[in-house]
C-alpha cells in the first residue's frame, strides 16, 4: 500500500530501510515537479512523472504478489523472526555453504583460525552432510589446539564419506594431533571416537547427535591445506631449528608438487619461513 499509493514519494523504500533509496525516489519526484514549473519539454516531463509514479506502482503490485514469507526473506527477516520465532527459510543452501567454505579458506590462508572455524560453521549449517567441511575444520580447529573438536569433525568427515581417507594421516594441520594418544584410540577405532563407537548406528547423518560433551559443531573447506605452519611451541637448539625448517619447506614443496599450492602461495610460505 505505501509502495502504490506513496511510493512517490519514496515511502516503500523508506520502510523496508533503504534510505538512500527513498531519498532518491523522493528527490527525483520534485526534481520533476521542479522541472515541469520550469518550462522543460512537454514530452520529457511526462516521461519524467510516468516513471516517477509507474515504477513505484509496480513494485507495489509485484510486492503483494510475492509470498509474504519470500518478501520477508529478502526485505525483512527480522520481521518474519519476530512474528514467528524463526528467520523464514533461505533456500537452497549448497551454494551459501560454497561461499562460505571459501571465506573461510581466505581466513585459514591468512591463519585467521578463529574466524575460519565461524565460516566453515556456517558453512556446515548449510549443509551439515559435506565431508570436506569437517575435514577442514577439523583442521582449522587442530590449528587452534582444540583437538578434541578436530577429532569430533574428523569423525564426522569419514561418516559423510570424504573422498581421501589417508589426508588424515598426512594433512599437515594435523601433525601435532597425530602424536596424541586420544588420536591413536581414535585411529585404532576406525577414526571413531571411543564413545561414539558403540551408538554409531543411532544416526550419525543428522545434524542432531554429533555434539560432543565439551565443544560444539563447526566447519571447513574441500582441497583444504596447512598454508601456515604452526608456532614453534619450545625453543630447540639451532641445529634441530634447521632441520625442522628444511622439513617445513620440504613438505611446502610436496604440497607445491600435488598441485595443492600454486607457484605463488609457495614462494610467499617459503620466503615467510625463511624469514
Amino acid at each position: 500500500m505505501l509502495s502504490i499509493f506513496l511510493g512517490v514519494f519514496g515511502a516503500h523504500q523508506f520502510y523496508i530501510g533503504r534510505w538512500w533509496t527513498g531519498v532518491l525516489q523522493f528527490a527525483f519526484f520534485f526534481f520533476t515537479i521542479f522541472t515541469a514549473i520550469a518550462g522543460a519539454d512537454e514530452e520529457l516531463i511526462a516521461m519524467m512523472f510516468g516513471v516517477a509514479t509507474l515504477v513505484p506502482f509496480i513494485t507495489g503490485i509485484v510486492w503483494a504478489a510475492m509470498p509474504k514469507e519470500k518478501w520477508y526473506q529478502e526485505y525483512d527477516p527480522e520481521g518474519w523472526a519476530a512474528l514467528h520465532g524463526a528467520a523464514p527459510s533461505a533456500g537452497p543452501s549448497v551454494a551459501n555453504a560454497a561461499e562460505l567454505k571459501s571465506e573461510g579458506i581466505r581466513y585459514y590462508r591468512s591463519a585467521d583460525y578463529d574466524l575460519a572455524v565461524e565460516a566453515f560453521t556456517d558453512a556446515i549449517k548449510a549443509d551439515g552432510s559435506d565431508p570436506s567441511s569437517h575435514f577442514n575444520l577439523a583442521c582449522s580447529y587442530a590449528q587452534l589446539g582444540r583437538y578434541p573438536e578436530a577429532l569430533q569433525h574428523l569423525e564426522l568427515s569419514v561418516t559423510f564419506g570424504l573422498s581421501k581417507p589417508q589426508r588424515i594421516e598426512k594433512h599437515p594441520a594435523l601433525v601435532t594431533l597425530r602424536k596424541l594418544p586420544m588420536f591413536q584410540e581414535f585411529r585404532a577405532n576406525n577414526y571413531r571416537r571411543a564413545d561414539h563407537v558403540s551408538s554409531e548406528n543411532e544416526g550419525l547423518g543428522g545434524k542432531a547427535g554429533f555434539t560432543d560433551s565439551t565443544t560444539q559443531a563447526p566447519p571447513v573447506e574441500e582441497v583444504f591445506t596447512d598454508f601456515n605452519q604452526p608456532p614453534p611451541q619450545t625453543k630447540e637448539p639451532e641445529d634441530m631449528v634447521n632441520v625442522d625448517l628444511l622439513e617445513q619447506i620440504s613438505r611446502l614443496r610436496e604440497l607445491h608438487d600435488a598441485g595443492i599450492l600454486t607457484s605463488r602461495e609457495y614462494q610467499t610460505q617459503k620466503e615467510r619461513l625463511l624469514g
